[in-house]
């Protein structure tokens, strides 16, 4: 199988700082994602495990977002933990062997990481056994079906490249047998950029993302190419958002 330390699909020894710049959300987006997970969440404090946290943006905004809350990251990629925060606390380690206590955390959050699972029945299991049992399982991600990447229609191939991220049916599949249930499922609008501001984005991030290590070289100079033709079109930024639960009976029993 290789190393589970190494990405399948983004040779991140190489671009990890790249990818922190190319990934970095604004203030206005990191407001919104608030918004969005927090509508979610009980008051309070709050211990979060962040899995997949590559370069930690999100592990340093959750005790901006409810002060008094600790974080925890957990990433495979040396370079990737390099290149975040010295403020962050990481635990170098893949998803499938989470290095936590079994209940000890209130929020699971997977931040475009799922798709980089090797066992993705494995790893959510894992997350699950770290949360109590009125936690939650929070995910960003890419959804097939539910996410708009307009941008990624101008580059032939991109079907093969969305088809990389596990959807819907695939993530109820590997919570029911937890007794998990999908309690909401939105999405979060990030910002909107011109096509030839996205042009510029994919030839920075052309090694550096899941989506565009997906096509050949010929794909991607030919999107480009489709791109820098209509500059002024516009395309938004958007993730979706699940939120996984047990139901609130299923909890109280577990507790007990």
């Amino acid at each position: 199988m290789g190393d589970p330390r190494l990405s399948r699909f983004v040779d991140y020894d190489n671009v990890a700082d790249r990818y922190r710049h190319g990934r970095q959300l604004s203030p206005a987006a990191l407001h919104r994602w608030r918004d969005a997970v927090l509508a979610h969440l009980p008051d309070g404090p709050l211990r979060v495990l962040d899995v997949g946290a590559g370069t930690g943006f999100f592990a340093t905004a959750w005790p901006r977002w409810r002060p008094g809350s600790s974080v925890v990251a957990v990433e495979p990629n040396q370079a990737m933990i390099r290149a975040g925060p010295e403020s962050v606390r990481y635990l170098r380690a893949v998803a499938e062997r989470l290095p936590v206590r079994s209940g000890a955390f209130d929020v699971v959050w997977i931040s475009t990481a799922l798709h980089h699972f090797v066992d993705l029945p494995r790893a959510i299991a894992e997350c699950v056994r770290a949360l109590r049992p009125d936690g939650r399982l929070l995910i960003r991600t890419f959804l097939p079906g539910h996410t708009r990447v307009t941008w990624a229609g101008a580059f032939p191939g991109h079907s093969k490249a969305l088809a990389r991220f596990p959807d819907l049916d695939r993530l109820i599949e590997v919570c029911e047998p937890h007794g998990w249930e999908l309690s909401h499922l939105g999405a979060v609008t990030e910002g909107e950029y011109n096509f030839a501001q996205w042009a510029d984005w994919v030839e920075q991030m052309r090694h550096a993302d899941t989506i565009l290590t997906a096509l050949t070289d010929a794909e991607i100079a030919t999107g480009v190419a489709a791109l820098r033709a209509a500059p002024a079109r516009r395309a938004p930024v958007e993730l979706s958002l699940l939120v996984l639960r047990y139901p609130a009976s299923a909890a109280r029993t577990r507790s007990a």
